[in-house]
């Protein structure tokens, strides 16, 4: 025992006397009859020196109790207060580590260490503007990552974006494994509606060990803003026999495909669909959950499912369903074609102000048009003069009623609607077919000018 402690001291030494172990406080080298000695007593390593093992065994209380005695009575060095200071950290004492830190500021201003650490904390505290002081000369006297990141999120705080942006850039281009940089700036880039990049990013903090129900929240509005709803489909074969919504190996599991025994359609995880179920499954009544996850069954065709969570969703008083909610309700019921809930989903939604003419107008042509294609054309016009009461300008709306009334031999009031057209639209790319097709009808029996 008595060997193995003379040793471990004698390797401790030299490294305490060079700043090693954390740059540690330097000690006097021993006199010639301390040497002398060594070999006939024992040899206590110093008590920072042992400190400083505590701490790197991830001990911090114990740490802080050991470094507290030389700090208080200002015997303690520039690295044992860095060390003490995150020790305090490590514990949560927030206010006691950022006063040791400003201690060491007094003693060396430019020190790096101290004044990014006390950037950070001071950030932490909701002081963007002064943290960014003490975070900026950390990164002019030494551009790490971790600062730069710091800086980012301060810049990010203060509404500088494109700085923001800069120094996550940086702080990521030199450590990738932080999912807090990529997360941010993923959440950046989605506030400004670039879905794409906001995507790359997002999947960057997740791939760095990231999952939380925020970033799979952002995901999903990424995916959405990219109408990446579904993403690819394809058959595969899956053992087990897995149900209809279930996710196996990261695939989403549609049902099984027609005319392929043993094979179901699956989508990847890289959409709308799979975030939607991911929030579902930690909250079954999570309002983009259910949006992100009528969404996907709808664009699979499965109405169904679709209309399931949709009832969940808009049955809900607070928080009110989203406009995109109300939205894809009429597309659903067009769908299935319920022209009447259809017509009364419009109303309603234009009393909420989830609508207004232009989108009920569309809703109606898009009716329209399903009528049309079902041969069923007196009442595709009717929707149409319903859209025309919304939007009596619109050219999507006079365009297929000119053309219905064509098609059902009603010349006058053909004529009447391609004349608004010309009147309208007289820059049109097809103004001349336009302009023929009314004098055409102008000059069949019973049209006149």
């Amino acid at each position: 025992m008595r060997h193995h402690l003379t040793i471990t001291a004698g390797i401790l030494w030299p490294l305490l006397a060079a700043g090693g172990l954390c740059g540690a406080t330097r000690y006097a080298p021993a006199s010639p009859a301390d040497k002398a000695g060594a070999t006939t007593r024992r040899v206590d390593p110093p008590p920072v020196a042992e400190a400083v093992k505590v701490y790197a065994r991830g001990e911090y209380a114990k740490a802080a109790k050991m470094l507290e005695p030389a700090y208080r009575a200002g015997k303690a060095g520039i690295q044992d207060r860095l060390i003490l200071a995150r020790a305090y950290l490590h514990l949560g004492r927030d206010r006691d580590a950022l006063a040791v830190l400003k201690s060491v500021l007094k003693t060396d201003p430019e020190n790096p260490e101290a004044n990014g650490l006390t950037g950070r904390l001071v950030l932490k505290a909701g002081k963007p503007k002064e943290a960014l002081e003490y975070l900026a000369h950390a990164y002019r006297l030494k551009p790490e990552a971790e600062t730069a990141g710091a800086l980012g999120r301060c810049h990010c705080e203060l509404g500088h974006i494109a700085k923001a942006k800069t120094h996550l850039t940086a702080a990521l281009a030199q450590d990738v494994r932080d999912p807090s940089h990529s997360f941010l700036l993923g959440r950046i880039h989605l506030q400004r509606g670039s879905g794409a990049l906001a995507e790359k990013y997002l999947l960057t903090a997740q791939e760095a060990g990231l999952d939380s129900i925020e970033l799979h929240r952002l995901l999903g509005r990424a995916y959405l803003l990219q109408h990446k709803v579904l993403g690819p489909v394809r058959a595969a074969r899956l053992a087990d026999g897995p149900k209809t919504g279930d996710v196996v190996d990261g695939l989403v599991v549609l049902g099984p495909a027609p005319d392929l025994a043993g094979r179901y359609l699956v989508a990847t995880r890289f959409c709308a669909l799979h975030e939607g179920l991911w929030l579902l499954r930690h909250d079954a009544a999570d309002a983009e959950g259910l949006y992100m996850t009528a969404a996907g069954w709808f664009a699979a065709g499965d109405c169904d499912r679709a209309a399931k969570h949709l009832r969940t969703l808009m049955s809900r008083k607070k928080p009110k369903p989203p406009r995109c909610a109300w939205d894809l309700q009429a597309r659903l019921l067009t769908a299935t074609k319920e022209f009447g809930a259809l017509q009364k989903l419009l109303a309603d939604g234009k009393k909420a102000g989830a609508f207004d003419s232009r989108a009920v107008a569309g809703h109606l042509c898009r009716a329209a048009g399903v009528l049309r294609s079902q041969g069923q054309r007196d009442q595709a016009v009717a929707m149409l003069r319903k859209a025309e009461a919304e939007q009596p300008t619109a050219e999507s709306v006079l365009r297929p009623l000119a053309a219905l009334h064509e098609a059902t031999g009603d010349h006058k009031a053909a004529a009447s609607y391609y004349a608004r057209l010309v009147e309208l639209y007289p820059d049109a790319e097809d103004i001349d077919e336009l302009s023929n097709t009314l004098k055409v009808l102008r000059e069949r029996k019973g049209v006149r000018k």
